[in-house]
């Protein structure tokens, strides 16, 4: 089932939101509008009958992108919503607009504001290196500043992501050592959460929460690195008013 991975509680008197879907609310995938409509009002209908008292926002409010693996941040803006342009960062300060994010090994994030604000940003490798994380939180604090916070959803662990030694070289010379992993069969791996950890730290920004969970490990998710699936969960994040 979907679960709320945080709630917190901000300064300017919002309450922010970020959930995750799981294989059992549905396929979240964005590649055909009218299955995306379904699963995103079966996830939301999950996400209500499994944590009672979350009033989840109807799906109507509920944002997606075309996730092109940049760095393109967009802007949910009042009266609106935001279906399938292309980008990889979604943020608003409007209430109760849900911006998702679909995945199915790459790293889902929320960054939360204190000035009632929250962004959901795609970082897959491709995006990391091109500042996806970066430009979301610079986006944020130059429209609404405040300090910030991030909640990490699931995603693929060095334990499976085995990466060669000469392709590792980009990420150990923008983010250092500390990225090179070990997968679980003694073969050099790439670390997706170490270069998060490097980039959130550099922006002083704190890990509010982070899932522990390896997508292509969990049964509970989808891998396409593990099956070549076109399926994907989705980290979902939304502010209300408290």
């Amino acid at each position: 089932m979907a679960r709320v991975l945080a709630e917190r509680h901000l300064a300017s008197g919002h309450t922010a939101w970020v959930a995750m879907s799981e294989i059992v609310d549905g396929d979240m995938a964005v590649s055909d509008l009218k299955t995306r409509e379904k699963s995103i009002q079966e996830a939301s209908l999950s996400l209500v009958e499994h944590n009672a008292g979350l009033a989840i926002p109807s799906s109507q409010h509920w944002s997606f992108l075309t996730q092109i693996h940049g760095s393109k941040n967009i802007e949910v803006k009042e009266n609106e919503s935001v279906l399938g342009l292309e980008g990889d960062a979604l943020f608003t300060a409007q209430e109760r607009k849900v911006l998702t994010i679909q995945v199915a090994d790459c790293v889902p994030i929320a960054l939360v504001s204190d000035s009632g604000a929250i962004a959901a940003i795609h970082a897959g490798w491709k995006g990391l290196l091109n500042g996806v994380i970066e430009n979301a939180s610079e986006v944020l604090q130059d429209k609404f500043p405040g300090d910030q916070a991030a909640v990490i959803g699931p995603h693929i662990g060095p334990c499976c992501y085995e990466y060669g030694r000469k392709d590792l070289d980009s990420f150990i010379e923008a983010f250092g050592a500390s990225v090179v992993g070990v997968t679980d069969s003694s073969t050099d791996s790439l670390d997706l959460m170490a270069i998060v950890r490097v980039i959130l730290e550099k922006r002083g920004i704190e890990i509010e929460y982070r899932d522990g969970s390896c997508t292509s490990c969990d049964s509970k998710f989808w891998s396409y690195r593990s099956n070549g699936t076109q399926k994907r969960q989705s980290l979902l994040a939304w502010i209300e008013k408290n």
